[in-house]
């Protein structure tokens, strides 16, 4: 569907067409807003995605299924499928007894009041995407201990230190050792990296990385079967083919700035709007509400504001080259809608009402 940006009609976002507009896990993973609320919060995802790859020399890799990650090796080739849509998971949760420690005492005191095990385990992985820093300092003690005092590690002391607040706090949980494929896009992970799995009775094994992508991985994310990292010098693998249908849907509550997350239900708390101008790849989209600016800049031409109250809104888009578009916007409830735009001189179509993705 596509908008006049020339035009000074206000497109009103309804319910008559669909719109499925489709965010990339880069671009989720570019996010911050500026305004109140959002703005410490993370992104809730939903949708699917595949990536078929090319293991490094010397790796060993096996199937394996978790709760939305499935893993085959075919003919020397692994191909990760993986389900981002809502756990749904019924999992009750009991806080432990008496902390002892001070990591014990941290973890009872960030699940307090959790009635289920996927809030529980979303409030540890949150506490350490916002406190706990990634620095590639190998001389340091990557102990849970050691990284929970400096509030700083790599990706082993960062797993270690989840996966024993998560234990503390009564549930299960494990390292996993894997390699991430390079998906171009010079952002996030890539490499020989360390994540973690937490368990859910109703659902089975839930793969996290604890400062990117809470209750799921991308695809490019490929489980190694021995633990014990040692790549062949020079070696990398190699991402054949992906399909991303991943798509930025509302904000996570308490997960930290630039961390993606996997909701347990539908319950949408805000409204999104998904912009996308035809032919920009570069820019900055600025959204004005009755309270507050939203600024970010456009990721492959477009962005996913999130975390918006139902109302009315001024789109301005600020292209290189000086050139300004502007057009208002009215959100009627809260769900997430599409706008795809073309630049006003290449606009033949006038503009039409689209439909806000239901996920």
């Amino acid at each position: 569907m596509s908008g006049h940006l020339a035009s000074g009609n206000r497109l009103r976002l309804g319910l008559t067409a669909p719109a499925l507009l489709l965010a990339t896990a880069a671009a989720a993973a570019a996010a911050g807003l500026a305004g109140a609320g959002p703005t410490a919060a993370g992104r809730a995802v939903d949708g699917r995605d595949a990536a078929r790859v090319l293991a490094p020399p010397g790796a060993r890799v096996s199937d394996y299924q978790g709760a939305g990650y499935r893993l085959t090796v075919r003919g020397g080739e692994t191909l990760v499928e993986v389900d981002a849509s809502p756990l749904c998971s019924a999992a009750a949760f009991t806080p432990p007894g008496r902390a002892g420690d001070a990591l014990a005492r941290l973890a009872r005191a960030q699940v307090s009041g959790a009635a289920t095990r996927y809030e529980a385990i979303s409030r540890i992985l949150g506490w350490v995407a916002r406190h706990v820093d990634y620095r590639l300092d190998r001389g340091e003690p990557q102990t849970a201990a050691a990284v929970l005092a400096r509030r700083s590690g790599y990706c082993t002391g960062i797993a270690r230190l989840t996966v024993a607040l998560l234990g503390a706090a009564g549930i299960e949980a494990r390292e996993v050792a894997g390699y991430v494929a390079d998906d171009g896009s010079g952002d996030g992970v890539r490499g020989y990296h360390r994540w973690i799995e937490a368990y859910l009775p109703d659902r089975g094994w839930v793969m996290s990385d604890p400062l990117a992508s809470h209750h799921y991985v991308p695809a490019t994310y490929v489980r190694l079967a021995a633990g014990d990292l040692r790549p062949e010098s020079g070696l990398e693998g190699v991402l054949l083919e992906r399909d991303d249908r991943v798509a930025v849907v509302d904000f996570a509550p308490g997960a930290g700035p630039g961390v993606t997350v996997r909701r347990n239900a539908r319950r949408r708390l805000a409204a999104a709007l998904e912009v996308r101008l035809e032919g920009a790849a570069a820019g900055q989209a600025v959204l004005v509400g009755p309270a507050t600016v939203y600024r970010h800049a456009l990721v492959d031409g477009g962005f996913t504001f999130v975390g918006l109250e139902p109302g009315n809104y001024q789109l301005r888009l600020e292209l290189p080259g000086g050139a300004v578009l502007e057009r208002p916007v009215e959100l009627p409830d809260r769900e997430r809608a599409g706008l795809r735009l073309r630049p006003a001189s290449r606009q033949a179509p006038p503009p039409r009402a689209t439909t806000p993705m239901r996920r």
